[in-house]
């Protein structure tokens, strides 16, 4: 009896710690980063980030479908046929899931090589464009994405793309803790929280970022 008291005892307290470490992953994963506030440049110039819009979130054979995803394809490409007209730089960002505790809980989403990581194939390719690799919600966790903006002069951002609440919320604040302007399209980002947009776009409004309905960058 005692012998089995233990073995629950131990099974629970590890139960216990695996949930901790969980929780504390995920909290700090959420976080925005914060880094050096960029420089002012005698020419402003803006990318257009393209968020998450991947196969496995809206392509036809998704394994979590956002509801909206034709809808944010539609919007991100009318914003993509713009800033190539327009000569803006293009970033797309794409969600990469390699550790494998989150591959576990998120059944195999985003798993690196996987062709559900790869960017909605519906979306227009521009050419020069990039594509770079996350593994938090916030893009600027790669330190890849803030040197290629430094490289090009880049103080304003444009976010269309996935998920409101999570990777863009996150991106846009990281974004902002540098200096950076920021424009989010309601129309084309989507969410699956229970947080809606409007309420989204509240707190981003708040916090110093612009938000526009419709598809049209201003001049």
């Amino acid at each position: 009896m005692k012998r089995l008291k233990k073995i629950l005892y131990w099974s629970a307290t590890s139960v216990l710690l695996l949930a901790l470490m969980l929780f504390a992953l995920i909290y700090w994963s959420m976080r925005p980063t914060r880094g050096i506030p960029i420089k002012k440049y005698a020419v402003p110039r803006a990318a257009l980030l393209i968020i998450d819009i991947q196969e496995d979130y809206t392509g036809p054979q998704a394994k979590k479908r956002y509801h909206d995803g034709d809808r944010i394809v539609r919007v991100s490409n009318a914003l993509l046929a713009q800033a190539q007209k327009k000569g803006i730089t293009v970033v797309y960002i794409k969600n990469v899931i390699d550790n494998p505790i989150m591959s576990f809980f998120t059944d195999g989403i985003n798993a690196p090589s996987s062709p559900g990581t790869e960017m909605d194939h519906r979306l227009i390719k521009v050419p020069m464009a990039i594509t770079l690799s996350k593994n938090r919600p916030d893009a600027f966790s790669n330190p890849e994405l803030e040197a290629y903006l430094a490289e090009k002069q880049i103080s304003q951002l444009l976010i269309t793309g996935l998920d409101g609440a999570y990777c863009v919320n996150a991106t846009a604040r990281g974004a902002l803790n540098r200096g950076y302007k920021v424009t989010l399209f309601q129309d084309g980002i989507a969410t699956e929280s229970s947080k809606s947009i409007e309420k989204l776009a509240q707190k981003w409004s708040e916090a110093g970022a612009q938000v526009k309905a419709g598809s049209e960058i201003s001049p």
